[in-house]
């Protein structure tokens, strides 16, 4: 392999990769799988819950490495049939010759990258002529026949491979003509994951300001959650979309409490409609909690510059008495139970640094 053949290797997997980190979180496998493909020439099998913006990323890819005109989306389902995949029916053909006949040339054969949707939709009739094409690299219908210039396929599907075994020969046959397979999904959905993918999305959405919001709607969602179905990316997205246009709608600049009683039209929240205010209460009682723990946290950092600044012994005793100040009020800090630690940690070290000032008064001391 030429440097040559290295270097535009490696760039395609980065202009894949940031193009992808741009606009989603946990991207990195599905990047990869799909440098891989365009690479390799392979198939890929992408599968997993839906929501999770396998189509919007794997069209984005493929936009990095080929023009739109090179990339042929095709939407599979139940009513889908051979001549639909293969381009429509010859009609003049049927009539005149009485024979099948399709344009393969406005199908997916003539392009070099193809995105199959929901390809586990279609009948099982489909899905073996699928296999056969894939197999010998072309249509073979009768006495027609034409070469597949497809390098790459990008199949996807909300159903699990064992689930595509299930349906029988045709479809666990054609699954092996897809050798690269990746599940789509999150690893975890706690508030931490959802308050990341606002940070990337939230900007360039419409509507009022988040107001710091973003944190609590993170909070409830990752809850419900845990509660129930698990709220899909795409579902928290249009969370924040709506929170955002309500405040816009009560014609506020910025989102309030009052605005995420809306999120009970979404699916998968509708029955936070009775509780949603209790759960907003805790939410934004946490998050208060947590921005006062910062915000004691700041002010210690701030009182530790000034100590170690060539202080003197006043100025050493004037820090250690703000700082017991300090330590009273972070004492009397309010905090629910997943702060209590935080909370302890910081009261042990505003403790120690008294008495560090302390010393350091002494130190400094002439006698």
């Amino acid at each position: 392999m030429t440097t040559a053949v290295k270097i535009e290797q490696h760039n395609v997997a980065k202009r894949i990769e940031v193009a992808l980190a741009a606009d989603f979180i946990r991207h990195e496998k599905i990047a990869r799988i799909l440098a891989l493909a365009v690479e390799s020439g392979k198939n890929v099998l992408l599968w997993g819950p839906g929501g999770h913006g396998k189509s919007e990323m794997v069209e984005l890819a493929l936009k990095q490495v080929a023009a739109e005109s090179d990339i042929y989306v095709q939407s599979f389902g139940e009513g889908m049939d051979e001549a639909t995949l293969w381009g429509g029916l010859d009609f003049r053909a049927l009539e005149t010759e009485k024979v099948l006949r399709y344009f393969p040339e406005n199908s997916f054969l003539a392009k070099p990258y193809a995105v199959f949707e929901e390809i586990f939709d279609a009948p099982a009739s489909v899905l073996l002529a699928l296999k056969d094409t894939l197999t010998a690299k072309r249509l073979r219908k009768g006495g027609q026949q034409f070469g597949m210039v497809t390098k790459s396929i990008v199949a996807i599907t909300n159903k699990d491979p064992d689930e595509i075994s299930d349906m029988g020969p045709a479809a666990a046959a054609l699954v092996e003509r897809f050798p690269l397979q990746l599940m789509v999904d999150w690893d975890s959905y706690e508030s931490r994951d959802y308050n990341e993918l606002f940070g990337k999305v939230g900007p360039r959405l419409p509507g009022a300001d988040l107001n710091g919001t973003q944190r609590v709607l993170a909070e409830i969602i990752a809850k419900a959650s845990a509660n129930g179905d698990v709220i899909s990316p795409r579902t928290a997205v249009h969370a924040l979309g709506v929170v955002k246009t309500a405040a816009a709608l009560r014609g506020a600049g910025q989102v309030n409490k009052e605005d995420l009683i809306d999120l009970q039209y979404l699916p998968g929240m509708e029955d936070l409609a009775d509780n949603i205010r209790q759960e907003l209460d805790a939410a934004y009682e946490r998050a208060e909690a947590e921005r006062r723990l910062v915000a004691a946290e700041h002010e210690l950092r701030e009182m530790l510059g000034e100590l170690h600044d060539g202080a003197t012994p006043i100025k050493a005793l004037q820090v250690a008495r703000r700082l017991q100040v300090l330590q009273d009020d972070t004492s009397n800090l309010k905090v629910p139970d997943g702060l209590t630690d935080r909370r302890k940690n910081l009261r042990n070290s505003i403790s120690e640094k008294v008495q560090e000032a302390q010393e350091l008064a002494l130190q400094n001391t002439r006698l």
